[in-house]
């Protein structure tokens, strides 16, 4: 035993094998963690101000669902929830995240909301404290299975990579599914390992927390699976406390699910299925690893692979198939879902970084493979923490401005918005205007189910038409963005009635500031429709493609927005 409490195999095997004993290790690793965890958090933090909600649309409605769940805090409606709920879209058009999403992150955001309040800061606050626990179980687990220094070095990796640096900057569900995912297979490992009963029912409270996330979580199923029959370990499902693991499961995700699938199961089943008919081709086999250099560099990459060839020698052979195992259930799991997504392959970051670092923090017998590994988990903290510490996200910024302007200007109003990101300008107006006496269309022109390719339908079909949907609905101002980005012939006739008809007025015009490409000189229009009234109806009415029915709600409830 040296002095930190570490003692080696003294068998002819070259692999050796670890056990940290005593207090001083103990407190040495709860300090390590601690520096790891403070260090990462610094890092992750700078810029946490900047730009918007804009990430692949996502992230604006996430924003904007935590923002509701704060007002369903506040005003506690649960005597007429339904009701409650249709009145809000109505008014805060930008919701998708309450069916098509589980609703666990929402909460969470929406309690920092509450006690907060809403911004772009506190929403990334959100995503930070589920980062945190990302790290935190991450280095549990390989502490766990390797060594102290393998954890703090694996973590440090895996946080700092650019692809995993974006989703902690961007509110966005990938960070606390995958969270709560390792925190689940933590205690898995635990339980194929120790067989403790309270081990697994913590690693289902977890699976649990992980589904009420993000769909995406699902993965855990075939890996848990997997890991029973390979390590053949079937003693461990053949038993009451399964059993209780899976009610605990059931009880805990059965509800949202089961509403999922009475309400939402046909656009759900297009992101699952698609076209199942097709079948699975080549390129979809090979989709995620062409997808994989996007999230390890080509170094790193190459040092896993070297990882996994040697894990014989410096990994026990239950660690080593516990993590090939996750990588191979997160590419079953995404590869014969019909969405594919380069950011799905997110989800086996952690063992690829395992099988990275591993070898180099081993506790070589020979004193040069030793000093080599060392040498080169330097240089990759390095020029892990200087990479990581110079990332900045792609950024736009502009719609908040456009929101203060109008709520500086008007006591109340109906807006008509046209353009991307509705739900990025939805968040800030609300957040602005805290007696909510504005209401924002963004139905009214034309729909679509989620996205595009899933389905659309055009609402008004010339510049009279558009005419008759701003005077029926009572529209005072109107937001547009770009026309280049237009996808429907009513949209022209929108900028075609704005830009000849002298009843429209434009106030003022927003650059988007940014530093992405595709949003270059681009801007934000502000227009007064100068005649405008009450909305000449009694009802409002939304066209819902992702429900089985609309939302109708009176107008005379909404009438603080006229």
């Amino acid at each position: 035993m040296d002095k930190d409490g570490v003692v080696f195999a003294t068998d002819s095997s070259p692999a050796p094998v670890v056990i940290e004993r005593g207090s001083a290790a103990q407190w040495k690793t709860i300090g390590l963690l601690a520096f790891t965890l403070l260090a990462l958090t610094v890092v992750v933090t700078r810029g946490i101000h900047t730009g918007e909600f804009d990430y692949n649309v996502d992230e604006s409605q996430h924003a904007a669902t935590g923002l509701y769940f704060a007002d369903l805090l506040k005003d506690i409606p649960f005597a007429h929830l339904v009701h409650y709920t249709y009145l809000y879209y109505a008014q805060y058009p930008a919701l998708s995240g309450l069916i098509h999403w589980p609703p666990l992150f929402y909460v969470c955001e929406g309690l920092i909301f509450f006690v907060f309040g809403p911004s772009v800061m506190t929403a990334r606050i959100a995503i930070l404290v589920f980062a945190a626990l990302a790290w935190l179980f991450w280095f549990r687990l390989v502490k766990e299975i390797q060594n102290r220094w393998a954890a703090a070095l694996s973590t440090v990796v895996f946080a700092l990579l650019p692809s995993v640096l974006l989703f902690e900057k961007a509110v966005m569900l990938e960070i606390p599914s995958l969270a709560l995912s390792i925190a689940a297979l933590y205690y898995w490992y635990d339980y194929i390992t120790d067989e403790k009963a309270s081990d697994l029912y913590r690693f289902a409270v977890f699976a649990s927390l992980a589904l009420l996330t993000k769909q995406n979580a699902l993965f855990l199923a075939p890996f848990c699976a997997f890991t029973i029959v390979v390590l053949r370990k079937w003693k461990l499902v053949l038993n009451r406390h399964m059993a209780i693991a899976f009610g605990i499961v059931v009880v805990l995700t059965g509800p949202f699910y089961t509403l999922v699938y009475l309400v939402h199961w046909k656009t759900v089943a297009m992101d699952l299925l698609g076209n199942s008919s097709a079948g699975i081709h080549a390129d979809q086999l090979l989709f995620y690893w062409r997808a994989l250099p996007q999230h390890l560099p080509w170094p790193l990459l190459l040092l896993s692979c070297l990882g996994m060839a040697t894990s014989r020698w410096w990994s026990t052979r239950q660690a080593t198939v516990f993590m090939l195992l996750w990588i191979v259930s997160v590419y079953l799991t995404f590869t014969f879902m019909s969405q594919k997504d380069p950011r799905y392959a997110f989800y086996w970051i952690p063992p690829f970084t395992y099988f990275a670092v591993g070898p180099l923090t081993a506790a070589w017998r020979i004193s040069w493979m030793r000093l080599a590994g060392a040498i080169c988990a330097m240089l990759i903290l390095g020029m892990t923490v200087y990479s990581g510490s110079r990332y900045r996200r792609p950024f736009l910024s502009g719609y908040a401005s456009v929101a203060r302007d109008i709520v500086q200007r008007s006591r109340s109003g109906i807006i008509l918005f046209d353009g991307d990101l509705p739900a990025n300008f939805i968040f800030f107006l609300r957040s602005f205007d805290a007696s909510r006496r504005f209401l924002v269309l963004r139905k009214s022109l034309y729909v679509t189910r989620i996205e595009l390719k899933y389905g659309s339908e055009e609402l008004a079909h010339s510049k009279d038409e558009v005419r008759d949907v701003v005077s029926r609905d009572g529209v005072k101002y109107i937001v547009l963005s770009h026309a280049s980005n237009l996808h429907f012939d009513v949209q022209r006739s929108l900028r075609d009635l704005l830009d000849t008809d002298p009843q429209f007025k434009l106030l003022k015009v927003f650059p988007i500031e940014t530093n992405q490409t595709e949003w270059k000189d681009r801007q934000l229009r502000l227009y007064q429709n100068t005649d405008y009234h009450p909305p000449t109806e009694e009802l409002l009415r939304i066209r819902m493609l992702t429900l089985s029915h609309d939302i109708v709600v009176p107008w005379s409830e909404l009438k603080q927005t006229w």
